[in-house]
């Protein structure tokens, strides 16, 4: 039987389809209402600050501000948020630093309609929920590894510079001045350990630091 009030989830995908898909499977439960779409990280920081929601569902993979750095917003802004992730992506690094980062549960897209519910009714009861098509042992070895610890502005920066922005790019793009976007990118390198911009985004991405789509071969090479 459903609860008489319902569960308030935020749906934050760039996919319209997707998002639409999410909702009428959840409005088909009957337990659970949607009470915010976004189609970027920056819409889904906005949709947290108003529609008091117990749940967001959301993607990895949106323009302007990622899922990753969204996480992390989500879980120093509004950390009783429940924050479960549906993603196309099942590399080990990414699921980690997710994770890591805050999220309370990890699920494929091609998993959807077989976990979906299963992952946010564990989650409500205070577990973790791993979709079962990702090595958990093997992801709690790898949780315990230490990761550089970068700001939230540095992260933003990281992820630009991933991308392939210049200095002077990120500096527009964040409305920041070159001098302050050059010191975050020197911390970062600092910060990471390495000397130069292609063992930075070489390092970012086996960290899952940052999401490319279609990242050089040469870079995910170790």
């Amino acid at each position: 039987m459903a609860d008489a009030t319902p569960i308030r989830i935020i749906l934050a995908d760039d996919h319209t389809i997707v998002r639409r898909g999410l909702a009428a499977l959840l409005h088909m439960d009957g337990t659970y209402e949607v009470v915010c779409e976004a189609e970027n990280g920056e819409e889904a920081i906005h949709c947290a600050a108003s529609a008091q929601a117990h749940f967001i569902i959301l993607d990895l993979s949106m323009p302007r501000l990622n899922g990753l750095e969204t996480v992390r917003r989500l879980r120093q802004h509004y950390p009783t948020i429940k924050i479960l992730i549906l993603s196309m992506y099942d590399d080990e690094e990414f699921v980690v630093q997710t994770l890591r980062d805050g999220a309370n549960g990890y699920i494929l897209k091609h998993c959807l309609e077989d976990e979906l519910f299963d992952a946010l009714a564990s989650i409500k009861e205070g577990q973790r929920f791993v979709s079962t098509a990702i090595d958990l042992d093997h992801l709690d070895d790898q949780d315990g590894q230490s990761s550089a610890q970068l700001t939230s502005r540095e992260h933003e920066v990281l992820q630009l510079i991933a991308e392939g922005y210049t200095t002077t790019e990120i500096a527009d793009i964040m409305t920041i001045s070159p001098h302050t976007a050059n010191r975050h990118r020197a911390n970062i390198l600092k910060k990471m350990g390495v000397r130069n911009q292609m063992e930075l985004v070489r390092l970012a991405i086996q960290r899952g630091l940052v999401i490319l789509n279609q990242p050089p071969q040469s870079i995910r090479s170790t």
